[in-house]
């Protein structure tokens, strides 16, 4: 009986004590850029979507989707940016959204200063990171209609 007692003990420790998240270490998440990439090689013109996020040492963060050309990296268009304040609360980075801007013009991009300012309060997003601190993964609301991203970091 007791053997099967510290089997399950042991079996239980090493179950709860695996992790995948890494701690946060601010250093890391604000010097660095964060990046997720879309190629679109066989359009007619191949073109990135590109999804970044700047984390600055202030507490203040910035992201934006933009589309650029494959080939010259230049920057064709904006989908949308937002900018906001974000806390590292258990081990989870939480942002604040407080102005949001999308594309509302009817084409696949715009210019920064076409984008439309959302109505919406109280937006948010959460992030963790992952694999030695190499990728933030997007931490997706239960029965969310899309995957998560994982932005890999630029140094």
């Amino acid at each position: 009986m007791h053997k099967k007692l510290y089997l399950l003990i042991a079996i239980a420790f090493v179950l709860f004590s695996c992790k995948d998240n890494d701690d946060i270490n601010p250093e890391v998440l604000t010097q660095n850029q964060w990046r997720y990439v879309i190629e679109y090689a066989n359009a007619d013109q191949p073109y990135d979507i590109v999804y970044s996020i700047d984390f600055k040492s202030d507490g203040k963060v910035y992201s934006e989707v933009f589309v650029r050309d494959m080939e010259t990296k230049n920057v064709l268009g904006f989908l949308e940016y937002y900018n906001g304040n974000y806390q590292i609360v258990e081990n989870k980075v939480a942002v604040s959204i407080t102005e949001h801007f999308i594309n509302m013009g009817g084409t696949m991009y715009s210019d920064r200063e076409k984008l439309s300012l959302q109505d919406k309060e109280n937006q948010s997003r959460e992030y963790q990171l992952r694999n030695k601190n190499s990728e933030l993964h997007t931490i997706m609301p239960p029965l969310a209609s899309s995957l998560g991203l994982i932005y890999n970091r630029v140094d």
